[in-house]
């Protein structure tokens, strides 16, 4: 079983390896080919302008810049000097005019620290010890859940009864495969652009390894005798892969939406009366909530921003669901709908001096924080401070 789920690992790491497109070993803060100083402007089509005083041919192509930045990508060519924060940011997909150079291949620095490239640049002595360390941590999530589950006794691969499936927990072990498919695509997408692939190939790879990451763990459960390989568990995977690559083609549309997770110890596991007592958070459902966080900053008009209070940028609101009474009754319990504030950690302005703490925003930004919330249940409302 450990082999089998590793082999899947490294061969998907492999695949990001061979196919993208490297060229030279680049540090990523470095500019490849063109280390000449160069200031931009930008003109009143919106079109990045080099002030330097040598002949330019306009570049037809459109720069792919897909990310989750949105609007907030900044050409980087020597972090534009003392005078870098004078310039405009760079808007997603604008025409780029360059110098007559093939070789040109500009960096754009993303809210998450980390550079959205056009072509890749691998850094071997980054590639290979993120792809060791994917590796064992892969290995001692495995052991992990395997006796967190007790789950000893093995057999042949089958399905878990769809009636089961489709009623266990209200549903919420799906939103757990969503949420957590998208959180691993995105953050090895991170973790592949840190050690140099392209942004695209970022998006892919990271998709594709948060999704077969999932997939290795859907296995194991097919193989073991009390569970099941789900075909809901697999969907679930796939549209959060899938929701995490939606959103760097379609920002404009996406962008503003975040998925998000708290949690809290349950009076359920706290009193035991679960039908077997989790031995770890991650069997606590019933005191998981997921969330759907949207920032309403996002889908403001360009100049309506431009008046808009830079402290109320992050604010936004978080829908949520949850379940009580599964602890007992798997198969029935009740929902139960939030709604309550959030904050957008990577748009509070502070730090991001640093890319190290610009990703370390972006990664904390998955966990919804305490904050007012309305709960509604078939049985009254709640309001309060709520994680």
């Amino acid at each position: 079983m450990i082999f089998y789920r590793n082999c899947i690992l490294i061969i998907t790491l492999v695949l990001s390896v061979s196919v993208s497109k490297a060229q030279n070993i680049a540090l990523l803060n470095t500019i490849p080919a063109d280390t000449t100083a160069h200031h931009y402007r930008t003109n009143i089509d919106n079109t990045i302008m080099d002030d330097a005083s040598k002949p330019k041919k306009e570049n037809n192509s459109k720069a792919p810049l897909y990310s989750l930045a949105f609007k907030n990508n900044n050409l980087t060519v020597e972090q534009f000097t003392e005078e870098r924060k004078t310039y405009t940011p760079v808007s997603l997909n604008q025409d780029i005019v360059t110098e007559n150079n093939p070789e040109d291949v500009y960096q754009y620095q993303m809210i998450d620290g980390t550079y959205w490239r056009e072509q890749s640049e691998i850094n071997y002595s980054r590639l290979f010890p993120l792809l060791g360390t994917m590796l064992t941590i892969n290995l001692a999530i495995y052991q992990y859940q395997r006796g967190v589950w007790d789950q000893n006794d093995v057999t042949g691969l089958h399905s878990i009864n769809w009636w089961i499936d489709v009623h266990n927990y209200q549903r919420m072990d799906k939103l757990g495969h969503f949420t957590d498919a998208y959180f691993v695509s995105d953050l090895t997408s991170k973790l592949y652009r840190w050690s140099g692939l392209s942004g695209e190939s970022s998006v892919w790879f990271g998709a594709l390894t948060g999704w077969v990451w999932m997939l290795e763990m859907e296995i194991s459960d097919g193989l073991f005798a009390d569970w099941g390989f789900s075909w809901l568990d697999l969907s679930a995977n796939t549209l959060g892969a899938g929701f995490f690559v939606l959103q760097q083609y379609y920002p404009e549309v996406l962008g503003g939406l975040h998925p998000k997770f708290s949690y809290h110890v349950s009076d359920a596991w706290r009193n035991k009366t679960y039908t077997k007592n989790p031995k770890s958070f991650i069997d606590d459902y019933e005191g998981m909530t997921f969330w759907l966080a949207i920032n309403p900053h996002h889908y403001l008009p360009d100049s309506w921003k431009k008046d808009y209070p830079k402290w109320l940028a992050p604010l936004g609101v978080a829908i949520g669901y949850g379940a009580e009474g599964i602890a007992a009754t798997p198969q029935f319990g009740r929902p139960q709908w939030f709604v309550g504030l959030d904050l957008d950690l990577r748009k509070i302005d502070f730090g991001n001096e640093s890319d190290l703490f610009k990703f370390i925003k972006s990664e904390l930004n998955f966990i919804r924080l305490p904050m007012p919330t309305v709960r509604l249940t078939p049985t009254g409302i709640w309001y309060g401070i709520y994680f």
